[in-house]
């Protein structure tokens, strides 16, 4: 297994700084490993198209209060796994919900199913929210990621913080719209949630000098997981966009033949389906 600072990497993505070809045959074992290694390990069956393993991710958060395995935790919750598992952790990890640091990564949680249906959730999570600057800004985020395709009337929310009721009639009519053109219940960015078109909005983004990084992050973030292409290497020790390797990276993944297999309003992790 990797050194354990390497796992730290997991908050950011999906991949280690040197991928260990033998971790895969380590079993999983809640008792005789570390949170690190089983996120890790949970990480790979993932990978593979088995996600029977997501069920103890939930688990290892509830053991744990450092903010990187929530980070990596919610990640690979969060983008390998259906709506299904997701509520099912969802209720799970609630019994903590009375703490500002985890509502800031259940929104998080909550915002990576690219789901509809995670509209009215967000909105009952800001209602008990308590730090504009914290809890509350991230669901507004996770709002706007889903409803908006760029930073609109919900993103600024973050600045006059509305009240839960206020913020529930700014979002309905727009999340009535945005449904109305949806194939299935996946979106981003106020789209049928599309990686083929993702790539190619966040390769116009970066000619273009445009790629805002809260919101740029977020779309790699869901590229990485859907692909399976390691884009670890895409952002400097700032976490500033390396953009002439990005576009790159983009264009190559473009210009593939891999693109057949993805279907618009179908998601993936590491190119298999998702079970919903």
């Amino acid at each position: 297994m990797p050194i354990e600072r390497d796992f730290d990497a997991l908050a950011l993505g999906f991949f280690l700084p040197q991928e260990d070809p033998v971790s895969s045959k380590y079993s999983l074992s809640l008792k005789a490993n570390t949170a690190w290694e089983d996120l890790y390990t949970i990480n790979l069956h993932c990978r593979e198209g088995d996600f029977s393993k997501l069920t103890h991710v939930r688990e290892i958060l509830l053991r744990s209060q450092d903010s990187l395995i929530w980070y990596a935790g919610v990640n690979i919750l969060g983008c390998a796994g259906g709506w299904t598992e997701m509520t099912a952790a969802l209720s799970h990890l609630q019994k903590l919900q009375n703490e500002e640091w985890v509502r800031f990564h259940l929104s998080a949680l909550i915002g990576l199913s690219c789901d509809i249906r995670a509209v009215p959730l967000l909105v009952k999570l800001y209602s008990i929210g308590t730090n504009p600057d914290e809890d509350r800004d991230q669901t507004l985020r996770e709002l706007s990621y889903l409803l908006e395709s760029d930073d609109g009337p919900i993103f600024y929310s973050r600045d006059d913080q509305p009240t839960p009721e206020i913020l529930a009639e700014r979002v309905d009519s727009i999340r009535s719209s945005v449904a109305d053109g949806l194939v299935g219940m996946k979106v981003f960015e106020a789209r049928t949630l599309d990686v083929v078109q993702l790539a190619k909005g966040m390769l116009a983004k970066l000619e273009a000098e445009d790629a805002q990084s809260e919101r740029f992050h977020r779309g790699l973030l869901i590229f990485e997981a859907a692909t399976g292409v390691n884009c670890t290497g895409l952002f400097n020790e700032k976490g500033r966009d390396r953009r002439l390797d990005a576009v790159a990276v983009l264009e190559e993944f473009l210009e593939s033949d891999q693109l057949n297999r993805f279907v618009p309003g179908q998601r993936y992790f590491f190119g298999h389906p998702i079970p919903d």
